[in-house]
């Protein structure tokens, strides 16, 4: 069955926050790549092997309760991921150890717990006795995920500049860019689900969107935004208008949401 996508509030290792640092046993000094939402940059080894039981381990300083924890765009194949209760690392409620994996993209749910820190033990690469790489690493709460599927147009924005030059050809600029997307549903009377936009609109640190709802095989083919490597940091530019359908009180609410990446 397809999945909706799913809300998650923004990561509680985010490289905004500067209390948060990670460190790795090796290639430590690109360790904090994994934390700045980048598919572009990675925490990475160099000469690493399988043996060498490496670990990344993110420090928060403050406490901060989790339920879910994404890795993406890694080569693990063999790996443990647990929470420090103050004293020693910890088994999640529903333990995360991953033996001979193949997916680069992963997410773990567990019962909520409360930690200041985290670590992940590599003992296996997909291909044996790679260097590790990371590419994010997510810890976060979930917020939900939709039960009415929504219209929704995306849009992968490259900000794109045009100027004329004398020749009449055009000086194209271009950067990395930004997601943004229009949610619409004509009637929606889902309790649940209005409960999760009105998070969403009431969020002032942003959430983030997984649009592909952790399944991309629903999709006819693999496409960009869609991935299950494709996350985003967002908040709701427009406002909140809950307005009854027909102004009939039992029949639903129209919804428009706009949401626009945020850095």
């Amino acid at each position: 069955m397809a999945q909706q996508m799913i809300f998650f509030n923004k990561s509680v290792c985010d490289f905004s926050d500067s209390n948060v640092t990670a460190t790795a046993s090796q290639g430590s000094d690109y360790a904090s790549n994994a934390l700045n939402r980048s598919n572009n940059s990675a925490w990475i080894t160099t000469d690493s092997v399988d043996s060498d039981n490496t670990t990344f381990t993110v420090d928060m300083v403050d406490s901060h309760a989790i339920t879910d924890i994404l890795l993406i765009k890694h080569n693990f194949s063999d790996y443990t991921i647990k929470y420090w209760d103050g004293a020693a690392y910890q088994d999640f409620s529903t333990a995360i150890n991953v033996s001979g994996g193949t997916a680069v993209n992963t997410h773990h749910t567990f019962n909520s717990v409360t930690t200041s820190k985290l670590q992940i033990t590599i003992t296996g690469t997909i291909v044996a006795d790679s260097d590790k790489q990371l590419y994010q690493f997510i810890a976060t709460t979930k917020i939900g995920q939709l039960d009415a599927f929504p219209v929704v147009k995306p849009v992968l924005s490259r900000n794109i500049r045009k100027q004329k030059m004398l020749s009449g050809k055009l000086l194209v600029t271009e950067s990395i860019g930004a997601f943004k997307a229009d949610f619409k549903v004509r009637i929606l009377s889902l309790d649940a689900d209005l409960s999760i936009i009105e998070e969403l609109f009431s969020s002032n640190e942003g959430f983030l969107v997984w649009p592909c709802g952790g399944d991309e095989d629903q999709f006819a083919t693999e496409r960009l935004g869609w991935r299950l490597e494709d996350i985003y940091l967002c908040k709701c530019i427009n406002e909140w208008k809950p307005e009854w359908y027909k102004g009939l009180y039992q029949t639903g609410m129209k919804i428009d949401i706009k949401v626009h990446e945020i850095v």
